[in-house]
């Protein structure tokens, strides 16, 4: 099987879950020693993830412009003469002149709910061009198969399938905690914590994380994403700032350790496509508190406490809760269960039967 990789995410990011999903698919797929090409421009080697991915230069078709606007926005054109499986890390279509099959993966329609109507317009022209043009498409939630329908229902001859998202083996429970005191003193962290991981648009309520903290003055605030903006340092303040610590570009095995030691993870987004974080934090025995919508009950389960609205007083009641250590332990027990449901392997694998079923056809 002929297989091009679109790597237009490598360049457009430097980090986040579309970039991991990118990295364990093509992870996968090289220790399948398939016949795979790579079409990138030389942007895409700043990302955390490409980084990490031993592919060989002559994999590499080499993209002629180097201005990324100009890029994301324009086809990737073939010149192959082999029938060959194309998907893009991103919603960029491909033209070529011979017969070829294309895949799309669908990871949310936050735009649809949260972007700016200009915005919204040249990201759907795109996403929904790539959509329409494909044989098969990939979503990574019922919840995003839902909004698929609604927004840009595919053609009856479009093959569909949900496929969720994966968790690295390299978040578990650590048994000796004390082995990574060092680790935590290092980051300034001394006492109990809740984490916040990832990144802080509008939609994730940053702000409401923040302000929560407020209300709880004997925990520290541990955040791992990008360093405060102006606006955000304001809205922290002095005093939260005084017990707020911020962790950029952890590892796995970094955040795997901040996971196992929280008193909790908060997720207050109001929108997901998945939620990895979600399942990261159960995997590693770290209780979540997230808000009850988009796919984030597919994720939890009944492993999570789940909130219907933005309440400061009710997730502030949660987590006093969990100082009760039954009730507690029963939660992080039912998040190993739940985690399990989940697994790059098996995302990898159902994808690569899910190219054989279309390549074929």
């Amino acid at each position: 099987m002929k297989i091009i990789y679109d790597n237009i995410i490598y360049a457009k990011s430097q980090n986040g879950g579309i970039s991991n999903y990118w990295f364990e698919l093509t992870k996968f797929l090289l220790n399948k020693n398939e016949d795979i090409a790579f079409f990138e421009q030389q942007a895409a080697l700043n990302n955390f993830h490409r980084k990490q991915l031993p592919i060989k230069p002559e994999s590499i078709i080499a993209e002629k412009s180097s201005n990324n606007i100009l890029s994301r926005l324009s086809p990737v054109k073939l010149t192959t003469n082999e029938y060959f499986l194309y998907h893009s890390s991103y919603y960029r279509p491909v033209k070529a002149k011979n017969a070829y099959c294309e895949i799309t993966t669908i990871h949310d329609f936050t735009h649809n709910f949260y972007s700016s109507l200009a915005k919204q317009f040249v990201h759907n022209k795109l996403k929904y061009s790539s959509i329409k043009n494909s044989n098969g498409i990939i979503c990574i939630s019922k919840n995003t198969y839902k909004d698929l329908l609604r927004f840009c229902p595919p053609k009856k001859n479009q093959k569909v399938e949900v496929i969720y998202n994966g968790v690295s083996p390299e978040y578990f429970k650590i048994d000796d905690l004390n082995k990574y005191e060092p680790y935590l003193k290092s980051n300034n962290i001394t006492g109990d914590f809740l984490l916040f991981v990832g990144s802080r648009a509008n939609y994730k309520n940053f702000y409401f994380a923040a302000n929560l903290l407020k209300q709880l003055p004997n925990l520290q605030f541990v955040v791992v994403g990008a360093p405060f903006n102006e606006n955000e340092l304001k809205v922290l303040g002095a005093a939260l700032l005084a017990r707020t610590i911020v962790i950029t570009n952890a590892q796995n095995s970094e955040l795997n350790i901040l996971y196992n030691n929280a008193k909790a993870f908060i997720y207050p987004s109001s929108y997901e496509g998945f939620g990895i974080p979600v399942a990261e934090a159960m995997k590693a025995g770290c209780p979540v508190l997230a808000l009850n919508n988009s796919s984030i009950p597919e994720v939890a389960g009944d492993a999570a406490l789940l909130f219907d609205t933005l309440s400061i007083n009710d997730f502030k009641s949660g987590i006093e809760n969990l100082s009760n250590k039954d009730f507690r332990k029963e939660i992080i027990e039912k998040g190993f269960g739940q985690s399990k449901k989940f697994s790059w392997q098996k995302c990898c694998e159902e994808t690569y039967a899910f190219y054989k079923e279309n390549y074929n056809n």
